[in-house]
């Protein structure tokens, strides 16, 4: 199909716009295709669809009308729309949701109602997420948050739900018990390629995926992450999970993502730095991604003075090497303890290849300080659990986790993850689960090549 703008309405002047939102209804989201689908060609079931590359498998043969992707306000306007009763259905990578009995009138403007991607199963498909735990930060959580319902949360690789918790060092366990990360998720590269992505959350120490006893990471190991991101899987690190990068295949030659400062690298949890989001590329270029991620934080109020506040900043990254890597996100230069910090990167893999196909993340911002711990006035995620190291390890710094927000103190009981979901705060979304929002429907998304902007992907 020819590009919006370019394509002949043949004197068809009929539009439908309007926006596009996260499954809880609150935030509007950026780079959803929004279509008219054709009766004739069905949409495919993405639940049987593997990890691969490109996005072709992913959407119908043909469509009735498509226009651009939703711009940085969720905002999407679709020309050439056929009149009558129509359906439209919203979409990223395996994102989608479909709505029926859509009315448009002919030659004239139409507005759509309001759009969401599902929350569950019984609304649409969802992507394949795993998400190993740990027992410094509680991305796990993150998505009920973004209102994915609480049903499609399974043990492991079981069927019945999108959200596969498996559980690494201290990390949440699901209510029908624990399946540990290094035993049943990157023990094979079968159990990863069943997930279309791949969250690793802080576990509070390098990365064993199980207890102090586990066996860490190896190459074999790195080599399956590697392999199921070059296939076209998406993998988000956190924090101490820059194991599977600082060595290995990661670290190779033009393989090599950054120069790493090991161990928790904690700045000051007491406090948080003001963040700033990279518009540019190094050298100059348009970072179309980068640009519309500033323009988002800012719609949904994340902003501080154009900066991100960050809690629980670390600063891992020595130097990032650009290529191969993007940085997205940066501790303002003002922030004495760690000028200029990286705190979010990206990857496309293989890396430095024409045509690539998965993404590799990885972010020092996480999502809380950890099971009990969270910044002030923000109820923690796992209350319940023992007071402890706080974000990061045996360095954090502070009073006792609270029912409004505390931090681990040094030298206590190791912090562990409770009940998930059944014991995840519901509260409104901190400024850097804003930002982690962004990213995690980015990463979910049909790639989009650093320094291009979101292409129509239907014919």
């Amino acid at each position: 199909m020819p590009t919006p703008g370019t394509m002949s309405c043949d004197g068809n002047t009929t539009t439908l716009s309007g926006f596009v939102y996260d499954p809880a209804d609150k935030n509007p989201l950026y780079n959803i295709s929004v279509y008219v689908p054709d009766p004739m060609s069905p949409l495919p079931d993405l639940d049987t669809v593997p990890v691969a590359c490109g996005c072709a498998q992913l959407l119908p043969q043909k469509v009735l009308a498509i226009g651009a992707p939703t711009d940085a306000k969720g905002h999407f306007e679709i020309p050439c729309v056929p009149a009558g009763t129509v359906s439209v259905v919203v979409q990223t990578g395996k994102w989608r949701r479909k709505y029926d009995n859509i009315t448009v009138l002919p030659n004239q403007a139409n507005m759509a109602p309001r759009l969401r991607l599902p929350a569950n199963s019984a609304e649409g498909s969802l992507p394949n997420i795993a998400i190993s735990t740990g027992g410094s930060d509680s991305f796990e959580c993150l998505p009920l948050r973004l209102g994915v319902s609480a049903s499609e949360y399974v043990a492991g690789s079981a069927p019945g739900g999108h959200i596969h918790i498996y559980t690494g060092h201290n990390g949440a366990q699901p209510a029908q018990g624990s399946v540990e990360s290094y035993q049943s998720l990157w023990d094979t590269q079968k159990h990863l390629n069943e997930h279309d992505v791949v969250i690793l959350s802080c576990e509070g120490q390098e990365t064993t995926g199980g207890g102090m006893a586990a066996p860490r990471l190896n190459t074999a190991s790195q080599t399956l992450l590697m392999n199921y991101a070059n296939a076209g899987g998406r993998v988000f690190a956190s924090h101490y999970q820059y194991a599977w990068f600082n060595t290995g295949p990661f670290a190779s030659g033009a393989n090599a993502l950054a120069r790493w400062t090991p161990g928790t690298q904690n700045i000051n949890d007491m406090q948080s730095f003001p963040a700033e989001i990279s518009t540019t590329l190094k050298g100059g270029a348009a970072f179309p991604e980068g640009a519309a991620l500033a323009q988002w934080l800012g719609g949904v109020g994340a902003l501080t003075n154009n900066q991100l506040p960050v809690w629980f900043a670390r600063n891992n990254v020595q130097a990032l090497l650009e290529p191969p890597s993007t940085e997205w996100i940066h501790l303002a230069a003002s922030v004495k303890e760690a000028p200029s910090s990286t705190q979010y990167f990206s990857v496309d893999t293989p890396v430095g290849a024409k045509d690539v196909c998965g993404r590799v993340v990885y972010s020092d911002l996480h999502v809380s300080g950890g099971p009990g711990t969270n910044a002030p006035g923000v109820p923690p995620d796992y209350p319940n659990s023992a007071a402890g190291a706080g974000a990061g390890g045996a360095s954090g710094t502070g009073g006792a986790p609270g029912a409004a927000g505390g931090f681990g103190f040094p030298g206590g009981p190791a912090t562990r993850g409770g009940t998930v979901p059944g014991e995840c705060a519901q509260h409104p979304l901190t400024p850097q689960e804003e930002a982690l929002e962004f990213m995690l429907f980015d990463l979910s998304s049909c790639l989009v090549p650093i320094g291009e902007e979101p292409p129509v992907v239907i014919r």
